[in-house]
């Protein structure tokens, strides 16, 4: 099993607000990884995005009922890659936002603090885009 790390990030915002935030993938570069990057649909519902380790695929889970917004990260022209478990959850008049991030293979423990920290930014950076901060 790999080693796994839930980052959670509390935001005031409506559940519902939030959630299609988050739903729509245009959003995506304004908070996440590269922000301020370009997105473009791709043929079958993927998108090309330039992120630090280069221009890759993106896939996010369809529109759901349950805040499911789980994503797939991969090089252009593949079929897929692992999937990055997220959840939004309504809390009281706000959302709670969890990612699990799971430690890939050769990844060292100083690597793995930095990717999860880098991941807290991001999420950081979303509530307080969402909060109008």
């Amino acid at each position: 099993m790999l080693a796994s790390e839930v980052i959670t990030v509390t935001i005031r915002r409506p559940y519902a607000e939030v959630y299609e935030f988050l739903a729509d993938p245009m959003n995506f570069t304004r908070w996440a990884s590269n922000p301020g990057s370009q997105i473009e649909p791709l043929d079958g519902g993927d998108w090309l995005v330039d992120l630090p380790r280069g221009r890759s695929a993106i896939r996010f889970a369809p529109r759901n009922n349950f805040g499911v917004l789980d994503y797939q990260v991969f090089k252009p022209g593949e079929d897929g890659g692992s999937v990055t478990p997220v959840r939004l959850v309504a809390n009281e008049r706000g959302a709670t936002l969890m990612l699990t991030w799971f430690r890939k293979a050769g990844v060292s423990d100083e690597q793995f603090r930095s990717e999860l920290e880098w991941i807290a930014s991001d999420l950081n950076r979303l509530k307080t885009l969402l909060e109008g901060g």
